[in-house]
C-alpha cells in the first residue's frame, strides 16, 4: 500500500508541477481577459530594418512607427454557455514616422520626420475574437491600404491560442496561413513560433526549377506574450521576425529583412461603451450607426500595395527610353561583357511590364535595324504573352531574312525559365506547318522539346494534383509528336533522324528510350552516335537494365561494328551508373584486347582515372579489381593514343564550386570530338551550365602519314566539322563548319576563318526569382533576383597545306551580371537594398597541329584574369518628401587566370611543336 500511495503522489506532483509550467495555455480559457466595457492602453512601436546578409559587415537602413493602442471588448455574446465570443474595437492613435538620422540621441537612432501617414484616414478596426483565436476584421471602408496593414498587424498580435491542445496549430495572421505551436516559458510568459507560412491570398510567384539559380529565403518567426501575475492582462507583446534571402549559388549573396513589433501596456484602464446585440453581426451594424462609419469585412490578412508609376518611376521602365539611352552597350562588340548582362536585366523587366503595341513600336523603330537580334533575345526570354504575341506578329517564318532573327528568338524562349503553356501549344501548331528553313524548323523543334522539359520542372505554388496532371498531359503531348515525327522520318533521311533525336535529348523523357535504343542499334554512324547523346544526357536513373546491356553491346560490339563515338559514350553510361565491380571487371580486361581502334582503350583508361580522381572510393575499388585480376602492367595501363579526358576546379566556395570537365577524343591523330564543360557543383547536385562540343570526321588523310587507320570505317566517312552547344542544359541546333571535303578545301584555299569570327553571340538569364513576404510590421517585402549573362563565342582557324600544320582558337567570353532587390512599400515610406554582382569570364582552347612528319597536337586552355564586382546600395526614401538615404558599399575580388594542366604527353607534344619558338 504504501508503495501504491508514493506513486499516486508523485502522479499528482507530476501533473501539477506540468500545469503550471504550462499556466498560460493551459488556463487560457479561464483568462479573465477583454472584460466587456473595459480596455487597455498600449504604447506602439514598429521597427523594420534591411541589411546585407553579413550585418556585421554594413549599416542597415529602415525606419520607425510609433504611437498608442487601445484595445476595449465593445460586445460579448450573450449565451453563457456558448465559446467566448468577443468584439474588440482597436484604436491605432497618432501613428509617427520615426528615420535613421545622425541627429539622433544614439548613434544609428531615430528621430520624427513628416510623412503622409501623418494626414492618412484613420478609423477604428474590429475584431471578433473566439477564445484567442480571430475568425474576422472589420475595417473603416476607403481607408489607405498602408494604415489598414499596419492595423492589421496590431489585431495580429491578439491572437493566442489557449487550451491544453498539443501539437502546432494553423493560424491565419497578417504573416499568412502559418503552422504555430505554444511554448510557456514560465508562469506568466508564452511563446509562440510561426512556421511554413503561406500567402493568402496568393501574390505573384517566380522561382527557377534548378535550385543553384534560385533564391533561398530563411524566416524565423516568434511572438512573445508576457501576462500580469493574476492573468487577468497583457502586459507585454513583442513580436521580432527575420528573413535571410541568399543566391543558392552564393550564400554569401544576400540581404536581411528584421521586423519588430511590440506593445507595452501602459497600466492605465478605461471604460468603452458596450453594444447590446445577440450577435456579432448585429452588434458591427449597431457600432456603425453610432460611429457612422462605414465597415466592412475581410480576413486578417494584408493588402499588397501596388504603387503607380509616378510614386515608383524604377518599377516602370520604358522599354524605348531604355534602348535610347543604352544603345551603345547593345551593340555586338559588347557580347560577353557585364555592361551588355546588366543591360539586358533593365530590358527584361521593361518588356514584361510593357504593352505589345508599344514593343512592336521600339521593334520597327529603324534605329534599332542593328539591334534586332539582341532585342529578340530580350523578347524570348522575357516569356510573357505579350511578348510572344508581339514577336509572332513581326517575324515571317518563311522569309529567308528573318531566318537568323527568328532562330535568336527561339534560342531565348528554349533557355527560359518560366515557360508558358499557351506558348506551348503555339509552337506545337506552328512545327506542324512548313518551314521553308531547316535551321529553323530544327531550332523551332528542339526549342518546343526544351521549353516542356521545362515546364514539367517548374515548381509553382499551385502544386495540386490536377495541375500536375494537367502539366504531365502538355509533355505527354509533345512526346506524342516528336516521336510520331521522329518514326516518319526516312531511312535515308538522316537530317530527319538527327533533328527530332536531339529534340528528345531536350525533352528528356523517360519514355521515348526504347525508340531512341532502336536507333542506336540501326542507324547510320551519325545517327547511332547521337542516339547515345540523347542517351547519356538522360539523368542515370533513367538507366535501366536495357540501357545498360545495350551499352555494353554497343562497346564491346557484339552485334555489329559501331562508330568510336557511340563507343566512348557507352563508356560514359557504364561509368556513370555506378557500376558493379563485375562492369568494371570486363571494362578492365578490354584495355588488353587487340582492338584495333586504340584510342577508344585510350579514352576508358582517360575516363577511369578521371573518375578514381574525384572518387577515392572508386579509385580503391579499380586498384583492388586491377591488383586482383593482374593487369598492373603496361599492356593494361599504358594505352596508346592521343585522347583525353581530366577535370579541373575554377572556382572554390562554400555555396558551390566549379570546375571545367574536358574531354577529347582523338582519331587519326586530329580532334574527333571534343567537349568542355562548365560545371557548377551545388549542395545537392552538379549542374552543367555551359557545354562546347567540337566534332570532326574524315580528316585523317589530310594530316595522318600513317596508314594504319584508327577506325575500320573511317575512310567511309565524308569530311566533316563543325560545334555544338548545350547551355543551361538545352541544346542549341549545332553549326557545322563544312561538310564534304569539296567546301573544306574551299575554306582551305580561301583562308575563310583565318580571322576571328562569332559563332555564337546571346543574351539569357541565369536566374530569374520573384517572390513576396507579408511582414508582422504590417507591410508587405518584395525580394527580386535576375542574373543575365552576356555570351560571346568567337573562334578561327588557320590551315596550312604546305607547312602541313594548323592553329584553331575558340574564345568563351561571358559577361555576368547578378542583381538582387528587396524593398518595402507603403504610402509613407520606401526602403530597399540592392545588391549587384558582375564579372566577365574569358576562355581560351587553343590547339595546335603539326602533321609535316609525324602527328604532333598541342592544346591549351587558358582562364584569363578576372574580377569580381560586388556592389551594395541601400536606400530610403518618403513620398512627398525630398529625404533621400543613401549607403553604398564597393567590393572587389580578384580572380587570377590560369593554364590548365592537361597531362604529361600534350606538355611533351607542345614542347616539340614550340622548339623553335
Amino acid at each position: 500500500m504504501g508503495a501504491h500511495w508514493i506513486f499516486c503522489l508523485l502522479f499528482v506532483f507530476t501533473k501539477f508541477g506540468f500545469y503550471c509550467q504550462m499556466a498560460p495555455a493551459a488556463a487560457g480559457s479561464e483568462l479573465k481577459q477583454w472584460t466587456p466595457g473595459v480596455g487597455s492602453s498600449f504604447r506602439m512601436e514598429s521597427t523594420l530594418l534591411l541589411n546585407e546578409k553579413d550585418a556585421r559587415t554594413g549599416k542597415d537602413v529602415g525606419y520607425q512607427v510609433q504611437g498608442a493602442v487601445t484595445v476595449a471588448c465593445v460586445w460579448q455574446n450573450p449565451d453563457p454557455y456558448a465559446t467566448p465570443d468577443k468584439l474588440l474595437k482597436i484604436e491605432l492613435q497618432y501613428p509617427q514616422l520615426l528615420i535613421k538620422s545622425r541627429k539622433a540621441p544614439a548613434p544609428e537612432g531615430f528621430v520624427t520626420h513628416g510623412s503622409k501617414l501623418d494626414s492618412l484616414k484613420n478609423g477604428p478596426i474590429f475584431v471578433h475574437w473566439v477564445n484567442g483565436k480571430i475568425k474576422n476584421v472589420y475595417t473603416v471602408s476607403g481607408e489607405d491600404p498602408a494604415i489598414v496593414n499596419l492595423k492589421i498587424a496590431v489585431a495580429s498580435l491578439f491572437q493566442y491560442q489557449t487550451g491544453d491542445s498539443e501539437g502546432p496549430k494553423e493560424e491565419m495572421d497578417a504573416s499568412g496561413v502559418c503552422k504555430t505551436s505554444y511554448v510557456s516559458i514560465d508562469s506568466h510568459t508564452l511563446l509562440k513560433r510561426k512556421s511554413n507560412c503561406k500567402l493568402l491570398p496568393p501574390l505573384p510567384f517566380v522561382q527557377h526549377p534548378e535550385k543553384v539559380w534560385s533564391a533561398d529565403v530563411d524566416s524565423k518567426r516568434e511572438v512573445f506574450y508576457e501576462f500580469n501575475k493574476d492573468l487577468s492582462q497583457i502586459k507585454r507583446i513583442a513580436s521580432e521576425e527575420s528573413h535571410v534571402f541568399h543566391v543558392a549559388a552564393r550564400e554569401d549573396v544576400g540581404s536581411t529583412i528584421t521586423a519588430r513589433l511590440q506593445l507595452l501596456n501602459s497600466g492605465i484602464p478605461f471604460e468603452a461603451s458596450v453594444a447590446d446585440a445577440p450577435s456579432v453581426d448585429q452588434a458591427v451594424q449597431v457600432l456603425s450607426k453610432e460611429l457612422k462609419l462605414l465597415l466592412s469585412g475581410q480576413y486578417l490578412t494584408l493588402q499588397r500595395e501596388v504603387l503607380s508609376c509616378q510614386d515608383d518611376a524604377d518599377s516602370c521602365p520604358n522599354l524605348a527610353k531604355l534602348i535610347k539611352e543604352n544603345r551603345e552597350a547593345l551593340h555586338g562588340k559588347n557580347f560577353g561583357t557585364t555592361r551588355s548582362a546588366s543591360l539586358f536585366i533593365k530590358l527584361i523587366k521593361a518588356v514584361r511590364n510593357g504593352k505589345k503595341e508599344e514593343i512592336i513600336k521600339v521593334m520597327k523603330h529603324s534605329k534599332n535595324a542593328n539591334l534586332l537580334p539582341q532585342l529578340y533575345d530580350v523578347l524570348g526570354t522575357a516569356q510573357t504573352i505579350t511578348a510572344h504575341e508581339a514577336a509572332m506578329k513581326l517575324l515571317n517564318l518563311n522569309s529567308e531574312a528573318d531566318v537568323d532573327k527568328a532562330e535568336r528568338y527561339f534560342w531565348a524562349l528554349a533557355l527560359g525559365s518560366q515557360p508558358l503553356q499557351a506558348v506551348i501549344q503555339d509552337l506545337s501548331a506552328l512545327i506542324e506547318k512548313p518551314i521553308k528553313s531547316d535551321k529553323l524548323r530544327e531550332t523551332m523543334t528542339l526549342t518546343l522539346a526544351a521549353m516542356a522539359n521545362r515546364f514539367l520542372q517548374l515548381k509553382e505554388s499551385d502544386t495540386t494534383l490536377n495541375k500536375q496532371l494537367k502539366e504531365r498531359e502538355e509533355v505527354v503531348a509533345v512526346q506524342k509528336l516528336l516521336s510520331k515525327k521522329l518514326s516518319a522520318c526516312k531511312d535515308t533521311d538522316e537530317f530527319c533522324q538527327l533533328m527530332y533525336l536531339r529534340a528528345m535529348k531536350n525533352l528528356g523523357n523517360e519514355t521515348s528510350i526504347p525508340q531512341v535504343l532502336e536507333f542506336a542499334f540501326k542507324g547510320s554512324r551519325k545517327v547511332s552516335v547521337a542516339a547515345m547523346k540523347t542517351l547519356k544526357s538522360f539523368p542515370s536513373k533513367f538507366w535501366d537494365a536495357n540501357v545498360l546491356r545495350s551499352a555494353e553491346k554497343i562497346y564491346f560490339q557484339l552485334s555489329k561494328l559501331f562508330d568510336s563515338s557511340a563507343r566512348t559514350l557507352a563508356i560514359d553510361i557504364l561509368l556513370e551508373s555506378n557500376p558493379s565491380d563485375a562492369t568494371l571487371k570486363h571494362l578492365l580486361f578490354s584495355l588488353t584486347s587487340s582492338d584495333p581502334v586504340y584510342e577508344v582503350k585510350q579514352y576508358l583508361l582517360q575516363r577511369l582515372r578521371q573518375f578514381a580522381d574525384n572518387d577515392a572510393e572508386f579509385a580503391a575499388r579499380i586498384k583492388r579489381i586491377v591488383n586482383s585480376a593482374g593487369l598492373n602492367h603496361y599492356g593494361a595501363l599504358a594505352q596508346r593514343g592521343m585522347t583525353t579526358a581530366f577535370t579541373r576546379p575554377f572556382m572554390s566556395h562554400p555555396s558551390a564550386n566549379g570546375s571545367l570537365l574536358t574531354i577529347q577524343e582523338v582519331s587519326g591523330g586530329i580532334l574527333k570530338r571534343g567537349i568542355v564543360d562548365v560545371v557548377i557543383d551545388s549542395k545537392e547536385k552538379s549542374h552543367t551550365i555551359f557545354s562546347l562540343g567540337l566534332f570532326a570526321g574524315g580528316l585523317s588523310s589530310f594530316v595522318s602519314s600513317d596508314d594504319s587507320t584508327n577506325s575500320p570505317e573511317e575512310g567511309e566517312e565524308a569530311a566533316t566539322a563543325g560545334m555544338e552547344l548545350t547551355v543551361m542544359g538545352v541544346q542549341i541546333r549545332p553549326f557545322v563548319f563544312f561538310n564534304g571535303q569539296g567546301e573544306l578545301m574551299g575554306h582551305v584555299w580561301s583562308g575563310t576563318g583565318s580571322e576571328k569570327t562569332p559563332a555564337y553571340q546571346a543574351l539569357g538569364l541565369l536566374q530569374d526569382s520573384l517572390l513576396y513576404i507579408p511582414l508582422g510590421t504590417g507591410t508587405v517585402a518584395q525580394i527580386t533576383l535576375l542574373g543575365g549573362i552576356s555570351f560571346d563565342l568567337s573562334g578561327q582557324i588557320q590551315f596550312s597545306l604546305w607547312n602541313r600544320n594548323a592553329h584553331s582558337l575558340v574564345e568563351k567570353n561571358a559577361g555576368v551580371s547578378l542583381q538582387g532587390l528587396v524593398k518595402v512599400d507603403s504610402a509613407y515610406v520606401r526602403s530597399q537594398i540592392e545588391f549587384q554582382v558582375g564579372t566577365e569570364v574569358k576562355l581560351n582552347l587553343v590547339s595546335d597541329i603539326d602533321f609535316y612528319s609525324k602527328v604532333a597536337l598541342c592544346m591549351q586552355l587558358k582562364q584569363l584574369d578576372s574580377l569580381i564586382r560586388h556592389n551594395i546600395f541601400k536606400v530610403e526614401r518618403i513620398p512627398g518628401s525630398k529625404h533621400r538615404l543613401r549607403k553604398s558599399t564597393y567590393r572587389f575580388v580578384k580572380v587570377p587566370g590560369r593554364c590548365y594542366y592537361l597531362n604529361q604527353k600534350n606538355n611533351d607534344m607542345c614542347r616539340v611543336i614550340f622548339k623553335n619558338t
